[in-house]
């Protein structure tokens, strides 16, 4: 096997520490074949170690196997739950409504001491007060979701609220304003 000089191409002899024609070492030569030779051997053992494609399949399919398992049978548990509180029928959400209602806050009518009155007629709860300062058209569309259309001091409006029992109160939420109110029951 002939070297050859990295600097001038001039062949050499095996052995030969510096070149004949230009003098540069051949020291970096050996070294370099040797880092090559190395860098082979360690790919050999690499690839001699490293698991055969049968091996990391056969544990691919397990592995997804094992997940498919554990998904239906979570799947399965969390089914088989029940929900312990039943959600409320319409009619059970409008009878609440039913009723004498005064605003303590006075945020609906600016007046703490005006009732509004609250008469349900099938699906449609009419609000009223007795001043005639105000009134409502409340009506169900959806899980808890209710339509009212109100006329204020002469003004109208058309907002989606939500409400809630809450001991004595009545605590409503419109989803248009972010904004929430109460009432509390009249006796």
């Amino acid at each position: 096997m002939s070297i050859y000089c990295p600097n001038c191409g001039a062949i050499l002899t095996k052995g030969t520490k510096f070149c004949t024609n230009c003098g540069a070492s051949m020291q970096v030569i050996s070294s370099e074949n040797d880092v090559k030779k190395n860098n082979e051997v360690n790919l050999v053992e690499e690839s001699l170690n490293q698991p055969n494609k049968g091996k990391r399949l056969l544990i691919a399919l397990l592995v997804m196997v094992v997940l498919t398992i554990v998904f239906f049978i979570g799947k399965s548990f969390f089914k088989d739950v029940v929900p312990t509180e039943k959600p409320f029928s319409v009619e059970e959400q409008l009878g609440k409504l039913e009723g004498k209602w005064y605003d303590p806050t006075d945020a609906v009518l600016g007046d703490k001491d005006v009732i509004i009155n609250f008469n349900r007629k099938e699906d449609v709860v009419i609000a009223k007060d007795e001043k005639g300062l105000f009134e409502a058209k409340i009506t169900p569309f959806g899980a808890n979701n209710y339509q009212a259309i109100t006329k204020l001091q002469g003004v109208e409006g058309d907002f989606e609220l939500h409400f809630y029992e809450e001991e004595d109160k009545l605590v409503f939420f419109s989803t248009l304003t972010k904004s929430s109110w109460y009432l509390i029951k009249n006796n």
